[in-house]
């Protein structure tokens, strides 16, 4: 039973100027199912809400869809807790007031909250009382903070155990023992009082109650103890998280290495050395040769060669000089250079990389219900697989109290759930990572999954299949006048019309109809210019079989032709996809015969002269499972309704796409398509493979086999190297 709570918030909203403004804020939110009460007060610039069964999230996607904005405040905490753990710490942060939104990583949560309503601290606060220790930390080290721990405590337990092995006395064991059992294995023993206080289990309960049974045991039995099963135990399992942490760690090293890199400011006293993250926008920093450029920004002065292979996948380095983009986190290989900044923080392109590195993580695929149904019921069966393993030893078979507590505790040592829980996630990042080296980001990790599913691909034509260098073809009559108009245009077709422009003329009441055309005054004469239907609808005249129509005083009085040019690499991509059974479409806004010819060159079907609007009606009546592929701008609400978007970006403007996935170009469709084949298989192949690994080792640690079973502290080692196996194989993509 979900209970329904009413709760209150009060948000800050930005971009409120006039009482318009304010009930359109106010409609937006009482739009959103949940709400109940909304009050905005324009003078504060404050909305008082009532939500009972919204999500805080929806609000202020509502109020930002209304063109407004909300203050929200992120932060970064990392959690001393086990991967098992991670998502019950999530649901609980999630369900405190004030929270917007929460993605989890291996050890930490990224927070997004209402600071009028809560505060990092108070996140902080109400985790400690429920048992977990989190602290408010950068990215970098959450990351490395649980490798270290790990080896730390590795490096103890293996000298220790060394002690033990070494030692013939039980004291001795004893003594030498108490280090391995009581900080070494700590973090076991702490996750497993978590997981019960939260009515839980987990890889914890099995490593702790193995360890503590053996380590008990033997305290009462000085005369046949086994301390160096119980150390053996946790040193092995702490080889195996201790390598698994490694290989996780650098399945991202890549990204986050550049993330604290130092920049060279240059201020009115001198060249100074800051962190990346302090630079401002207008800042100027030098660059030298072999430096990472810390920000995103424009060449001021000098030249140099740069790698931008962290976004584009080419390895070729790229001649920049006074007036270029540069992107943060690529590498000058030569020369020297000012950088005038013009992105920081969390718009710079790094960032959006970091970020979609940290979906990815906490992505959750529907194959992943099946992992959680199993890992549900995993620990408890394993315990209660113990419990019946040490009755039929004991009680049934009369074998020694030594030898049946030996094979309980095998038993609850060789089985772990780690590898069903690292089987989706693992697959995952390393898929994510082959393809941010070639300058693919996946901003949506379900997408990954989607592909496979994909039975339609539509296209954008302008940008996305053709070069989007449009030009005319040829006109007739006179464009004149037309050609100074466009000018003050930004699209591309304007811009070809434009080139046609000889001199100067004057310019005024210029206005602009979306997918239309454009209309003004040249020289005190009004000018109408756009696509022949348009023109013809408002003008006299004939519109023959042109693409755009000049009209000059309500009569037609010149007539315009356009071309592009098609992609190279689109013959090659829109061929590879019909090879393997997709349908392929254009969509596009152009209704010039041009449309037309990229249809039949590439043998597709177009929808030519669509509207935004119409593109979303376009996937919605294919009744298939459609990818959208385009440009992200005009495209926009085509990239949201599709089943998969994806977006061509050259990676500065990457905020701005709507799309799940970004690519640099239309070649880099094949290796996302091909990637994401290969991570779904490989996510199966690490579910059937965790199964079977735990399926043949329960039975033999119980003594299915005997005379052959396992000794416990080699069931411990045969445990852990389950995970290390999912992981290696996730590296096999």
């Amino acid at each position: 039973m979900e209970l329904r709570i009413k709760k209150q918030e009060e948000l800050k909203i930005v971009g409120m100027h006039c009482s318009t403004c304010a009930s359109t804020v106010s409609k937006a939110i009482k739009g959103v199912p949940g709400v109940e009460e909304v009050n905005v007060n324009l003078a504060s610039g404050e909305a008082k809400i009532v939500i009972e069964g919204a999500k805080l999230k929806d609000v202020i996607n509502a109020v930002r869809k209304a063109g407004y904005d909300v203050i929200t405040q992120k932060f970064n905490m990392s959690l001393d807790v086990s991967e098992e753990e991670i998502r019950k710490v999530k649901e609980i942060v999630e369900n405190l007031d004030g929270v917007i939104s929460v993605r989890s990583g291996r050890d930490n949560l990224l927070v997004e909250i209402n600071p009028m309503t809560t505060s990092p601290q108070t996140i902080v606060e109400e985790l400690k009382k429920r048992g977990y220790k989190a602290e408010i930390t950068d990215l970098r080290q959450s990351r490395k903070s649980d490798f270290k721990d790990l080896l730390t405590r590795l490096v103890v337990s293996s000298i220790f155990t060394s002690l033990v092995l070494l030692s013939a006395s039980p004291l001795l064991q004893l003594i030498f023992s108490i280090p391995v059992q009581f900080y070494s294995g700590l973090r076991f023993h702490k996750g497993m009082i978590r997981a019960l206080r939260n009515k839980t289990t987990n890889m914890d309960v099995l490593v702790s109650l193995s360890s503590n049974i053996a380590w008990f045991y033997s305290l009462f039995s000085l005369s046949n103890p086994f301390f160096s099963a119980s150390s053996l135990l946790i040193t092995f399992i702490l080889v195996g998280k201790t390598l698994e942490a490694y290989l996780k760690e650098r399945a991202s090293e890549q990204v986050l290495s550049l993330i604290n890199v130092k920049a060279k400011k240059i201020t009115d006293s001198g060249i100074i050395e800051v962190n990346a993250s302090e630079l401002k926008v207008n800042d100027v920093v030098i660059v030298k040769s072999g430096e990472v450029i810390p920000a995103d920004g424009v060449v001021d002065e000098g030249e140099g060669y740069v790698d931008e292979s962290i976004y584009t996948g080419e390895s070729v380095p790229t001649r920049k000089i006074k007036g270029d983009p540069v992107i943060g986190g690529s590498i000058l290989n030569s020369g020297y250079l000012k950088v005038f900044v013009t992105r920081t923080g969390e718009r710079t392109y790094l960032s959006q990389v970091v970020e979609a590195i940290r979906e990815a993580e906490t992505t959750r695929l529907p194959i992943q219900q099946l992992v959680d149904k199993i890992s549900a019921v995993f620990v408890p069966t394993i315990i209660a697989v113990s419990v019946i393993a040490f009755a039929v030893w004991f009680f049934v078979l009369h074998f020694p109290l030594y030898f049946s507590v030996l094979i309980t505790v095998a038993v609850l040592a060789s089985a772990c759930p780690c590898g069903f829980g690292l089987a989706t996630p693992m697959a995952i990042i390393v898929g994510l990572r082959k393809l941010i080296k070639k300058g693919i980001v996946v901003r949506n990790g379900e997408a990954l999954e989607r592909l496979k599913e994909v039975q339609v691909f539509v296209f954008d034509k302008t940008g996305t299949v053709t070069k989007g260098k449009i030009r005319v073809a040829k006109y007739e009559g006179d464009v004149e006048l037309a050609s100074h108009l466009e000018k003050l245009s930004n699209h591309p077709v304007a811009k070809a019309i434009a080139s046609l422009a000889k001199g100067k003329r004057d310019v005024e009441g210029f206005t602009e109809f979306k997918g239309e055309g454009i209309y003004g005054k040249v020289d005190g004469r009004e000018v109408l210019v756009g696509k022949r239907e348009f023109v013809l609808r408002n003008c006299e005249g004939e519109g023959k079989d042109a693409d755009v129509l000049v009209c000059v005083e309500g009569k037609v009085t010149g007539y315009i032709w356009l071309e592009d040019e098609i992609k190279e690499e689109a013959i090659k991509v829109v061929e590879w996809l019909k090879r393997r059974g997709y349908d392929v479409i254009i969509a596009t806004g152009d209704s010039s015969k041009f449309a037309d010819r990229v249809g039949e060159i590439l043998k597709v079907k177009v929808y030519k002269d669509l509207s935004p609007e119409d593109k979303v009606e376009v996937v919605r009546n294919l009744g298939k499972k459609v990818a959208f592929v385009g440009d992200g701008v005009n495209d926009a609400m085509a990239l949201k309704e599709a089943y998969v978007g994806i977006a061509i970006s050259t990676g500065t403007d990457i905020a701005k796409y709507a799309g799940d996935v970004i690519i640099p170009s239309l070649e880099s469709l094949l290796d996302l398509v091909a990637q994401s084949k290969r991570t779904v298989r490989k996510i199966k192949e690490n579910i059937a493979w965790a199964l079977a690994y735990n399926s043949i080792l329960v039975p033999i640690a119980s003594g299915l086999l005997y005379p052959l079973y396992l000794p416990p502290e080699y069931a411990a080692l045969a445990m852990s190297m389950n995970s290390v196996s999912v992981v290696l194989w996730s590296f096999v993509q």
